[in-house]
């Protein structure tokens, strides 16, 4: 009788408990990290909105600095969509590209703060390996820790699909390099912040932000890997430079932009479909299309900005 009770008691003893001591911080450290916040915050917001009154106010000669600049055209032959399998029946549609904080040369409806500034991209590559790589964020053979960005992509909590495209698009801004983005910095070059917010900086004790002077320095501030561009939308709420100049190039009429790929692949382009009215350009999906689908065209006659 004993025996049996000592087994049902060791049946029901509890294992000890493992912890681990994660981190460690007081009740002050939480307030002085929620003040730093805000001071940060609130300098950036003041940065923005100081080079945005100065982008308003010279709005048009902007634009015109980037009409300036000879368009190119782009023969869309096997270029690569890849999207998520929610867009598996609309592969043209940009509508992906609004959602969160956009994309790199587009504004998110995250992003959309006084006014409507979101606007959609559609996002090709000009082949396989580049819109993978563009995608997944590196090669395929890349590893992360033990397990290949492939074998991650086998657990993506989605699907994703691959598209061929063919078909040519006619105004094209060219950004495969530096040239022509002269006449557009000359302008941005006299942009500086008030004495306000240089002031706030001193008082907070934040190094200034450093802004753009040169042509070089726009280019490779555009190209910037994305865990670097995506920090302060992600962060403080405001389009990042490249997101801001990608509204420049839609509002200046052009329908794409080339750029060369971040993520060791070839070209990339951003494509604005509301650019397409009026216009010869023509992107379409090679092959049949199943049944309900839509938006596997894209020129005049079928826009999509949705």
């Amino acid at each position: 009788m004993k025996r049996d009770k000592k087994r049902r008691s060791s049946k029901h003893r509890q294992p000890p408990q493992k912890t681990a001591l994660l981190d460690a911080f007081t009740t002050q450290d939480l307030a002085r990290w929620n003040t730093r916040s805000t001071e940060l915050q609130s300098y950036t917001d003041r940065v923005y909105f100081d080079l945005e009154r100065q982008r308003a106010s010279r709005y048009d000669q902007l634009c015109a600095a980037l009409r300036a600049v000879p368009a190119i055209e782009v023969v869309v032959d096997r270029w690569v969509r890849v999207t998520d399998w929610e867009w598996n029946l609309t592969p043209l549609s940009p509508a992906g590209s609004i959602k969160g904080i956009g994309g790199r040369f587009n504004i998110g409806s995250d992003l959309d703060r006084a006014r409507g500034q979101a606007f959609p991209c559609l996002y090709l590559a000009n082949d396989v390996e580049t819109a993978y790589r563009e995608y997944f964020g590196g090669a395929l053979s890349a590893r992360r820790g033990k397990l290949t960005l492939s074998e991650f992509a086998l657990r993506r909590e989605t699907s994703f699909t691959t598209f061929s495209l063919h078909g040519r698009v006619e105004q094209v801004f060219d950004l495969r390099s530096h040239v022509g983005l002269t006449k557009f910095v000359k302008i941005i070059s006299e942009f500086d912040v008030s004495r306000d917010t240089k002031a706030l900086a001193r008082s907070l004790a934040i190094t200034p932000r450093r802004l753009i002077t040169t042509p070089k320095e726009l280019w490779k501030r555009l190209l910037m890997l994305p865990h670097q561009w995506r920090t302060e939308p992600q962060m403080f709420g405001i389009p990042a430079p490249n997101q801001i100049f990608g509204r420049f190039i839609r509002d200046a009429g052009f329908e794409a932009m080339l750029y060369p790929s971040q993520q060791g692949g070839t070209l990339c382009a951003a494509v604005y479909p509301e650019n397409f009215r009026g216009s010869a350009s023509r992107i379409e999906v090679v092959g049949g299309t199943p049944t309900g689908a839509s938006h596997f065209v894209l020129d005049k006659d079928n826009l999509h900005s949705d």
